[in-house]
């Protein structure tokens, strides 16, 4: 599937609002059979357009305290080892590696006083001098993530190969890997990336193998 044609759209559009609603209402609602709207479904899926399908937890209502932001400097060469001993941490919500002055952006969840001090010693206790500099702050008020707006004409998907990152000109393989369909413009690209897809299984990758291609870049 290399387009999104009206109906497409629609159906995302109404499962981004509430990924519970049933086949059926999605049948009702465009007037395709139920099989119709599983076979769509499951293309999005296959393609990795739907990552996956969760829920939005409103944790003020679960943990107390209030969140921080921490912007970090580390150094090139162990940036690796820093975010795998800070993503063990329980209290974080998201990282994010970036080019910028800072390589390390870390979102906490809600913490207590004594949970922020005991999260700063973590960080300073990180081997070799490896944090170069650090920033952080208080989250005051937390605004959930914007959902995306699809637009209301068909829109051509952008399918790159899930290796090189190419846009697809000529054959297509494709391969069940790592939980879902991997699509390659060509066999070295499939043997590669199941390579790194072994490494990661057996713990000697800390990236999973579409994360690790995005950070070379």
């Amino acid at each position: 599937m290399h387009k999104l044609d009206k109906t497409d759209l629609r159906i995302l559009t109404t499962l981004i609002d509430n990924s519970r609603t049933s086949y059926a209402a999605l049948a009702r609602e465009t007037n395709l059979t139920i099989p119709s709207i599983k076979t769509r479904i499951q293309k999005y899926i296959d393609t990795g357009l739907i990552e996956k399908f969760t829920i939005i937890l409103d944790e003020n209502m679960i943990m107390k305290g209030t969140s921080m932001t921490f912007l970090l400097k580390i150094k090139p060469s162990h940036l690796d080892e820093v975010a795998k001993k800070l993503y063990e941490s329980p209290f974080i919500a998201n990282m994010t590696i970036t080019s910028g002055h800072y390589n390390l952006i870390v979102v906490t969840h809600n913490m207590h006083d004594k949970d922020k001090l005991d999260f700063i010693k973590h960080i300073n206790s990180l081997p070799g001098e490896s944090v170069i500099e650090l920033v952080s702050s208080i989250n005051l008020e937390t605004f959930l993530c914007k959902t995306i707006e699809l637009p209301s004409s068909p829109i051509n998907l952008v399918i790159r190969c899930d290796y090189c990152h190419r846009e697809f000109s000529g054959e297509v393989f494709s391969k069940a890997i790592l939980g879902r369909k991997r699509y390659f413009d060509s066999p070295i690209c499939q043997e590669k990336y199941e390579e790194r897809a072994r490494k990661y299984i057996k713990g000697e990758l800390f990236r999973h193998p579409d994360e690790e291609d995005a950070a070379k870049k």
